[in-house]
């Protein structure tokens, strides 16, 4: 009988010394600098976005990050943000948002 509690002592000291999974990163998000950013979108199959035909975002506009920077042919950079595009042709897509008018936060 004294086994068995041996062995169950081990294993909830092992557990107990166990490390806990780190937490998951917070989510980066983007600051708008800019008093106006545009929104763009890029096209399927295509290097240069297009503006995007919505209201521009304006100076300390938060959006979450999801990919990027993007760079274009033209070297200039984009950030994809988490705003679902609305305009037609653009299904399951988001908008982006120029390097020069995005700070990156963690």
């Amino acid at each position: 009988m004294r086994t068995p509690a041996v062995a169950l002592l081990a294993a909830v000291t092992l557990l107990a010394a166990a490390p806990s999974p780190s937490p998951e990163p917070s989510p980066r998000s983007l600051s708008i600098v800019c008093q106006v950013a545009p929104l763009w979108l890029f096209p399927r199959g295509e290097n240069r976005p297009v503006r995007a035909g919505v209201p521009p975002a304006t100076l300390g506009s938060r959006f979450a990050l999801v990919s990027g920077p993007r760079t274009t042919l033209e070297s200039e950079q984009y950030y994809e943000t988490n705003v679902v595009a609305i305009e037609p042709g653009y299904t399951g897509q988001h908008y982006w948002i120029a390097r020069s008018c995005a700070l990156v936060t963690p």
